[in-house]
């Protein structure tokens, strides 16, 4: 096999880079490092750090955050403040990643089918269908269905144990063709 002449000249450059490192005229000495001794002050003993004792003890603060250091304050003007309530936001639950694409009637039983992608379910009680799904059993490795409504599907979502309803919107009853004119056509 033959290497085109780029690539020779890269190979004989890193060969020779790493030869000149190995046997380069450098000694590995280690680099003497200053030691820098403190006296104990009383602003060291502080328990909660303020930003004018942590600017007096050389504290630099590598990774700031958006909030401030709270400044002192006296016990008169803590006891007329109202309690701070901090505000828990509910992580969210993504998007039902299913579809609703059709239903049909047979013998009184609704049967409906779900989408995800290329993969269908045929979510039914009774039918002998392959891909059947009924309550309980899980559709994906996150998602489960919990229950079926006249009106909606109620899926749970698996890592924090959350519900979501896809509603059925028309497919809620069985459709009646009593409307419907046919003609005989001879």
């Amino acid at each position: 096999m033959k290497l085109p002449r780029y690539l020779q000249i890269a190979l004989l450059a890193t060969c020779a880079l790493v030869l000149y490192s190995l046997l380069g005229d450098e000694a590995d000495e280690p680099i003497p490092l200053a030691v820098v001794h403190r006296a104990a002050t009383p602003s060291a003993v502080d328990i909660s750090p303020t930003a004018s004792s942590l600017q007096k003890q050389g504290f630099v603060d590598l990774f700031p955050s958006a909030t401030k250091p709270l400044k002192p304050t006296s016990e008169q003007e803590s006891m007329h403040k109202a309690p701070v309530v901090a505000i828990v936001q509910e992580p969210l639950v993504p998007r039902l990643p299913f579809n609703l694409v059709g239903s049909w009637w047979s013998d009184g039983q609704r049967a409906l089918m779900l989408q995800q992608g290329s993969q269908h379910w045929i979510i039914c009680k009774k039918c002998r269908a392959p891909q059947r799904v009924w309550i309980g059993m899980p559709l994906n490795k996150d998602w489960q269905l919990k229950s079926v409504s006249t009106d909606s599907l109620t899926f749970l979502w698996l890592p924090q144990m959350r519900e979501q309803r896809l509603p059925l919107g028309d497919m809620k009853y069985e459709p009646t063709f009593k409307d419907a004119k046919y003609k005989n056509v001879k």
